[in-house]
C-alpha cells in the first residue's frame, strides 16, 4: 500500500457489496477501509484519516441519510461522501445530495458507475 494512497471508507451491512466495491477500488488504486454499520464507521473516521465515504443507504440498524447527518456534524462539509443504493426511484439522487451526499451511484455497482462519480467528486 503506497503511502499517498487514498482511503476510501465503505459502509455497508452487506458483506458480498462490501468484497464487490472493494476488488474496484483496488483496481483504481485506492485502499478500502469497511464498516458494517454506523458505531464502526464512526470508530474509523475517529482513528484513520479517509479521502472518501461510500455509504449505503439502507443499514440495518438505521438509515445511511441518517449516518450521514451524524458524519457531516463530526466531520464536516469537505469529506466527499457518495451514498449507494439498491433501491432505484424517482428522486433518490436528489434527496441523497438534500441529505449532505456528494454523490450517488446505484447497486449493484458498476466499476464504470464508481470510476464516473469518485471523478465527479475529485478523487480521480
Amino acid at each position: 500500500m503506497g503511502k499517498n494512497m487514498k482511503k476510501c471508507l465503505v459502509i455497508d451491512d452487506v458483506e458480498v457489496s462490501r468484497y464487490t466495491v472493494k476488488v474496484f477500488l483496488e483496481e483504481a488504486g485506492i485502499e478500502m477501509l469497511e464498516a458494517a454499520d454506523g458505531k464502526e464507521a464512526l470508530d474509523v473516521l475517529e482513528s484513520q484519516n479517509v479521502d472518501f465515504i461510500l455509504l449505503d443507504w439502507h443499514l440495518k440498524k438505521k438509515s445511511g441519510l441518517d449516518l450521514l447527518e451524524v458524519i457531516r456534524k463530526e466531520k464536516g462539509e469537505h469529506l466527499p461522501v457518495v451514498v449507494f443504493s439498491g433501491v432505484e426511484g424517482e428522486g433518490k439522487r436528489e434527496e441523497a445530495i438534500k441529505a449532505g451526499a456528494n454523490g450517488f451511484i446505484l447497486k449493484p455497482t458498476t466499476k464504470e458507475a464508481l470510476n464516473r462519480v469518485m471523478e465527479e467528486i475529485g478523487i480521480k
